[in-house]
């Protein structure tokens, strides 16, 4: 192919596996701890399948090949770790309509036995699989809302699901939710949320956040607290929207957001006073349990403070 960074093939739009990889990481929505790990992931792919072969010509076989030869020895969590980064990039060239169907979906994972203190970190989940959640339009709004709110604010998801549409403060981007013990306490979220609330929200001035998809049958109504005054819909369920977040995600819980959320912002290097804060348990010792590091952070860390450390060389 020659070296242009589009092209046409059977008409369709095609990119270069180069430039691709720059487009999918000025993406607005990654963060730039996100983009570094992918750049990580994707750079030896580059080296090895070619930086101007079309997305369209790089095969299953391609990315095995790859992966086999420069992680295959690793540990199966970061052959996971660089698998999942690969994926999520031709999962956007998918919906960006570069390639048909994505070569490497059908890659199965490495399956590892962990300790209990490795299974309590491995409840995180990685933050590039969060970020990939919330922006999959395969995946409804109101879903993918409510994932973003809930990693966001680090608040426990029936908080959320109890909210209502005025007691959100969009201009300020908080609300207040009922806590574990009866208290009104304030949540925070980013942009990230922002740009979904406003959608999801739609004309409705009050009643219910988070909806269910059809009203409820007569026989079935529920309080009028929990109906929509303008849909006539009721208030989503946690029952619901567990099952749903289990089934888009692969099988994680809803709760692992909230976990994620504060292991992010340990290894990140946040103060545990405002992790603390941010996820109104009562003591440091209650959130003890939920603030993890992986081994990935601590190593990483060391590496940071590494005086010999040398520049990762750009792509």
């Amino acid at each position: 192919m020659s070296n242009h960074a589009e092209s046409t093939r059977r008409g369709r739009t095609t990119l270069a596996l180069g430039p691709g990889v720059e487009e999918f990481l000025a993406m607005a929505d990654l963060l730039d701890s996100t983009k570094a790990v992918y750049r990580r992931s994707l750079k030896p792919l580059i080296e090895a399948v070619g930086e101007w072969s079309s997305l369209d010509s790089v095969r299953r076989s391609d990315i095995e090949g790859h992966l086999r030869h420069h992680f295959g020895s690793m540990a199966p969590d970061t052959f996971n770790r660089h698998l999942a980064a690969i994926r999520s990039f031709f999962a956007w060239a998918e919906d960006s309509g570069y390639v048909g169907a994505s070569p490497a979906e059908r890659i199965a994972r490495r399956r590892s036995r962990r300790s209990p203190a490795a299974e309590r970190q491995a409840r995180a989940i990685p933050i590039e699989d969060v970020q990939r959640y919330w922006t999959d339009r395969r995946i409804s709004l109101r879903e993918r809302t409510l994932a973003a709110m809930a990693y966001d604010t680090a608040a426990r998801a029936n908080e959320l699901l109890n909210l209502n549409v005025e007691d959100l403060d969009l201009a300020n981007k908080q609300a207040v939710v009922i806590g574990k013990g009866g208290n009104a306490e304030l949540v925070f979220w980013t942009s990230v949320t922002a740009r979904l609330l406003p959608r999801l929200i739609d004309r409705r001035e009050r009643g219910p956040l988070f909806l269910t998809d059809i009203a409820p049958a007569p026989s079935r109504r529920p309080a009028e607290a929990d109906l929509c005054p303008v849909t006539g819909r009721s208030r989503l369920s946690y029952r619901r929207a567990a099952e749903l977040f289990k089934h888009h995600s692969g099988g994680c819980t809803l709760h692992q957001l909230r976990h994620s959320r504060l292991t992010h912002l340990a290894e990140a290097g946040e103060d545990v006073t405002l992790i603390k804060a941010k996820s109104r348990h009562s003591s440091l010792r209650t959130l003890e349990r939920y603030v993890n590091p992986s081994n990935r952070a601590v190593a990483e860390l060391t590496d940071r403070h590494d005086p010999n450390r040398r520049r990762p060389e750009p792509i």
